[in-house]
């Protein structure tokens, strides 16, 4: 058998990974003094209400590779299994490297495969579950690495902010572009490509920011052989809305999946945010 590990980044609750045989590990945000884990001891909601007030944004880290090594082991140790760890991308965060330490000072280093998603949020966990659902089928982790390693290249991953005000205090855009952006309800769109988040465009008013996805699915076609996923940082209505957009846009999509986002990828880039991932063709 082959069980599978990943970070919180991939913005699974801990409960919605037990139900896949996924263990998630949390990782900690920090609100001055105050440490929580996420998706553990602060619900999202919480976490998004103190943020929408917050005077400046809370740290987060990677998961500790002690928390790494006590889960390879403890696996390792009770049964006769293989791991799979798929963790957020390299380039956002240091979880890929705390696993890598971790599997070098396990029980049985050649037991554990580590496999960087090179992305994060909504788009790791389609990576993940993709993986649990291939996990009965795939004759060692090492075979499950390899065929998530393939789709990462075909994943498209896109977002959009409704505010500039966390990229600002986040010190990723410029304050007086950040003040002209918002007087003119200028809204960036995203993308995580190679591993990394970085403008993919710009849209004024939410009705062109709603045309820009349709687009992309319309440029980049969805494999019908896998989900797609629409994930929203404290904004369930937006997530409704896009979910109904997708259904009546006639384009040949396959099944639609919702999910919340966290408070990791949610603290750089602040609530109302929404991404959309898919496999291409």
């Amino acid at each position: 058998m082959i069980r599978i590990v990943t970070d919180s980044m991939c913005d699974l609750k801990p409960e919605e990974g037990a139900a896949l045989g996924v263990t998630v590990l949390p990782q900690p945000v920090r609100f001055g003094t105050e440490e929580y884990w996420d998706g553990v001891d602060i619900p999202r909601e919480e976490f998004f209400a103190r943020l929408r007030v917050a005077e400046e944004l809370p740290k987060t880290s990677c998961v500790p590779p002690e928390n790494f090594l006590e889960a390879f082991d403890r696996i390792l140790r009770d049964s006769e299994d293989e791991i799979l760890c798929i963790t957020g991308s390299s380039k956002l965060s240091g979880c890929y490297q705390a696993a890598v330490m971790a599997q070098g000072g396990c029980l049985e280093p050649e037991r554990v495969m580590v496999v960087d998603s090179l992305n994060a949020t909504d788009a790791e966990a389609l990576l993940v579950l993709m993986a649990a659902e291939q996990a009965d089928r795939a004759a060692s982790a090492a075979e499950l690495a390899a065929y998530v390693e393939a789709l990462r290249p075909r994943q498209k991953t896109v977002g959009q902010t409704a505010t500039l005000k966390y990229l600002v205090m986040g010190g990723r855009l410029n304050p007086l572009v950040g003040k002209v952006g918002t007087a003119l309800n200028i809204r960036p769109m995203l993308k995580i490509e190679d591993g990394e988040i970085s403008q993919a465009g710009l849209c004024r008013g939410a009705a062109k920011a709603r045309g820009w996805y349709v687009e992309q699915l319309k440029q980049f076609p969805p494999d019908p052989a896998f989900p797609l996923i629409i994930g929203g940082a404290d904004c369930p209505d937006m997530v409704a809305d896009f979910k109904h957009l997708f259904e009546e846009s006639g384009l040949p999509l396959p099944e639609i999946r919702t999910m919340e986002i966290g408070c990791i990828i949610g603290t750089h880039v602040g609530p109302d945010l929404t991404v959309v991932t898919w496999i291409t063709k």
